[in-house]
């Protein structure tokens, strides 16, 4: 992985091919038999070609939900949870696809028009599944950009991502100085590429190079809130450093929000560091001097589940893909108050629970650590609006 900072930004890229990517189930078939007749040779493919991507790799299962029907349940569970352990896999499912998964303990995202209620919606609420909303036929991937529609999901990549604070938005001028890195980091990575598949050292799956797109990531939402920060300009401002820089790179831009903990981190430390103007919107000392990640409060900190979850009104009219929203709860919710939560959102991020028997993800900072599962609320009764104190049941 290539990381270039800059005033108000932080790039990630590979030396020698794209950053991230994401391609449909079916294209897994190419060369075998089916993926039902062979699936450890699947398996290796895939293992390949997430080894390839630094940021990433999104496996959409868009094959019909009558697959594998030779597989015992026992196999077809193996093969999910050994999908799910892949390092930097990220496996997306259907409402009709994973009503056929035997349960096990794999871990994806469910994409569909509704929260998930039943036993999906029990599945959801104890962490092993997350939930994406899907209000048309395409498919939006967290954390990645949109993945395109249609039966079968062709391959698509990214360059890079580029990390920005919401409140460094205004103050990066006429973003030449982003342009420029991002550039050379693209043709670092093109370079790199060309003698990767001249020695055959590339993966299985098509690479079209006009359809490689950047993601461009914010992050420290809560910290532009807390400075009085407007959402309207502050999409005004991303939807017009978008047009710029794809006018200048001549590929496609996916604007999304950072769930990225280290990242926001880094941004935060360079701000004080350096005494850049966005400095003031973060903590005063001893609080640690880190950004947010996201456009809410920080997952780690015992916030009201309503300011953990709350993202701003109008997003989808400027980023490509939802954000992704991780709420620690001291119990599995139950399913009238998640639903209860979501009813209240508009339009809905998408939502991944963490039940305390789930630990929660690195990496892990000693300056701030997670609080206990016993000190984030959870509304006690959706009917009537009340919520727990935020020291309720601490000792």
């Amino acid at each position: 992985m290539i990381l270039h900072e800059g005033p108000g930004f932080l790039i990630r890229s590979a030396p020698d091919g794209p950053w991230a990517g994401w391609c449909g189930s079916r294209f897994l078939e190419e060369g075998l038999a089916s993926v039902n007749a062979a699936p450890g040779r699947a398996l290796a493919r895939l293992m390949r070609l997430a080894a390839l991507l630094p940021g990433g790799f999104g496996l959409v299962w868009d094959h019909p939900p009558a697959w594998m029907e030779a597989l015992q349940p026992e196999a077809r569970q193996g093969w999910w949870e050994a999908i799910s352990a892949i390092p930097g896999l990220t496996l997306h499912l259907g409402p009709d696809t994973a009503l056929q998964v035997p349960g096990g303990a794999f871990r994806a995202w469910l994409h569909g028009p509704e929260p998930p209620t039943g036993p999906l919606g029990e599945r959801w609420r104890q962490g092993t599944l997350g939930w994406a909303p899907r209000t048309s036929g395409s498919w939006c991937l967290p954390d990645l950009g949109p993945a395109g529609g249609g039966e079968e999901v062709p391959p698509g990549w990214l360059w890079g991502e580029v990390i920005v604070p919401v409140g460094a938005l205004g103050t990066l001028g006429s973003g030449e100085a982003l342009a420029a890195a991002m550039a050379e980091a693209q043709g670092t990575a093109e370079r790199g590429l060309a003698q990767r598949l001249a020695a055959g050292a590339w993966g299985d799956l098509p690479f079209v190079r006009r359809s490689v797109g950047w993601r461009l990531a914010l992050t420290g939402g809560a910290e532009f809130q807390r400075a009085s920060g407007t959402w309207k300009a502050a999409f005004g401002q991303i939807r017009a450093l978008a047009a710029l820089l794809q006018d200048r790179l001549r590929t496609p831009l996916h604007a999304g929000a950072s769930s990225d903990i280290q990242a926001a981190a880094l941004l935060g430390r360079q701000a004080l560091r350096e005494g850049l103007p966005w400095r003031a919107s973060l903590p005063l000392p001893p609080a640690p001097g880190t950004f947010s990640p996201g456009l809410s409060s920080d997952p780690r900190d015992p916030v009201p589940i309503e300011g953990r979850a709350l993202q701003p009104a109008d997003w989808t009219d400027t980023l490509d893909h939802p954000p992704a929203v991780l709420l620690r709860v001291p119990a599995v919710p139950p399913e009238a108050g998640a639903l209860a939560l979501l009813a209240g959102l508009h339009p809905a991020p998408a939502v991944r629970w963490l039940p305390p028997d789930l630990a929660p993800p690195g990496p892990f900072d000693p300056d701030r650590p997670w609080a206990p599962a016993t000190a984030f609320p959870f509304p006690a009764d959706p009917g009537n609006g009340q919520q727990r104190g935020l020291f309720e049941g601490l000792d």
